[in-house]
């Protein structure tokens, strides 16, 4: 054990080296940013706010199987493994916060010595047969007199709050991209339920045609005519459900599981995608992507301390203390007493210019940092911008295709009456079928692109946002 002594003149040498911290003030980077999101709320400065709770934000889309596979992401191998970047970066963090204290090490020995009576120090008055035991206790530290310490724990603390927010967007793209898939495979399976109905009609009309034909009521063009439109029905049912297939495979990936016999049906429903009546500002801060890139520059600008810190000299205090003997039975005892207490102090006097080179790149990484920063804000800005455009205007072309698939089947309807009238060829019931076909296909795909805007402009905002908030 060290000696009272030893341990309050350590003390009180660790004391009056208090650190000073060479890194420059960090002020976060002005960002240029528009007033506001088209005639959308005025916007603020962003501040990280990526930790703030966001609770289901797909609930918005009041889907209870979509709900019950975002609770599922967790096992996506993806996020796992971003997980235990985390994990490792908060272990970094907790071996670099312990270089802020000392370091003590506690020793016992015993030994059985035997020296040469040849050897060059041998005096007759002096032992060469002896036992040595010894209990000590050695004590180091560097006191962070240039901060070089706290600054390169600065540095691990936002490299992790980075690793952290990168956890956080990876999970929010698996989320949209998990509900993106959901809504375009709803759309699919939509469109197999009206492809399946539509070849069992085009089956019976075939069927119709070839009786009319067998008694003479209708020429054999006709039938080949019906017979076109019942395998073009019949190879877009195929296509539809190779997509569906593959959709359906992406989102087992997502949820971490086999493809191989993973099935979901889909709510049969026209979901109506979300825009928010208003979008505060202050949901761009929760955009884990910005929080990130801006822990970033303050792991930079901690880089910047670290490397100026190069230039002064760096301490080091060392103390030991315990006891030594020959005998155990006086091992703790005042006599056996032994101790050391030291300082040193080193600094380069010589390096060809290499702190100078470490610093100018810490500071030109800083640089980097806050034009990469700057650009994340940026995109986020596009991005909302982007969706909500994309969701206005393909609203307005969802109505219009809408209108224009009710006058196919009209005309479709007619036509066929007209047919077996005998006032209309059927080739005009071709044609009639045919556009109901495309206006269905461009109707279930509208649908599908306004959802899909709809998740990735709640994805650009971060997520966490309901009307309720």
């Amino acid at each position: 054990m060290m000696p009272p002594k030893i341990a309050r003149a350590f003390t009180l040498l660790t004391l009056l080296c208090s650190a000073c911290s060479l890194a420059p003030a960090y002020h976060r980077p002005e960002v240029s940013t528009p007033a506001q999101f088209g005639d959308q709320t005025v916007f603020a400065q962003a501040q990280p706010a990526d930790t703030f709770p966001k609770g289901a934000w797909w609930k918005i889309y009041t889907d209870s199987t979509l709900d019950q596979l975002e609770q599922q992401v967790d096992s996506n191998q993806d996020l796992k493994a971003a997980l235990s970047r985390l994990q490792q970066a908060q272990s970094a963090l907790k071996a670099q916060r312990a270089t802020l204290f000392p370091t003590v090490y506690l020793g016992a020995g015993a030994q059985e010595i035997k020296t040469s009576r040849h050897r060059a120090t041998y005096f007759p008055v002096v032992p060469t047969h002896y036992a040595d035991n010894l209990l000590t206790a050695d004590v180091s530290y560097e006191p962070d007199v240039f901060g070089r310490l706290s600054n390169e724990v600065s540095y691990t603390q936002q490299q992790m709050e980075a690793s952290r927010a990168d956890l956080a967007a990876l999970q929010l793209t698996i989320q949209a991209e998990l509900a993106a898939d959901y809504f375009t495979l709803q759309s699919l399976q939509q469109q197999q339920r009206k492809l399946t109905a539509l070849v069992a009609d085009e089956d019976q009309y075939l069927q119709m045609t070839q009786s009319l034909y067998q008694n003479g009521a209708s020429p054999e063009a006709d039938v080949d005519e019906a017979d076109v439109v019942l395998q073009n029905a019949r190879s877009q049912q195929q296509e539809i459900e190779l997509q569906a297939q593959t959709l359906l495979h992406a989102i087992a990936l997502l949820l971490g599981r086999p493809a191989t016999g993973f099935r979901l049906q889909t709510l049969d429903a026209e979901p109506t995608p979300w825009m928010g009546t208003s979008l505060p500002s202050k949901l761009l801060e929760r955009r884990p992507d910005i929080a990130s890139a801006e822990r970033q520059i303050e792991a930079a600008n901690a880089a910047v301390g670290v490397a100026k810190a190069a230039y002064f000299p760096q301490f080091m205090l060392t103390a030991q203390g315990g006891y030594e003997s020959s005998q155990l039975g006086n091992l703790i005892s005042v006599p056996s007493e032994l101790w050391s207490l030291g300082a040193s102090a080193m600094v380069a006097v010589f390096d060809a210019g290499q702190r100078q080179a470490l610093t100018e790149q810490s500071r030109q990484r800083y640089d980097e940092t806050v034009a990469n920063y700057r650009e994340t804000v940026l995109v986020a800005y596009r991005e909302v911008e982007d969706n909500l455009t994309a969701i206005s205007q393909l609203n307005q072309e969802y109505a219009a295709q809408k209108r224009a698939l009710q006058s196919a089947q009209r005309a479709a309807a007619q036509a066929k009456l007209n047919y077996q009238g005998g006032g209309a060829s059927y080739l005009t019931v071709v044609v009639a079928q045919t556009q109901v076909l495309q206006a269905e296909q461009a109707v279930s795909t509208l649908q599908s692109r306004r959802m899909t805007a709809s998740v990735l402009l709640a994805k650009a905002l971060g997520g966490g946002y309901s009307e309720s908030k």
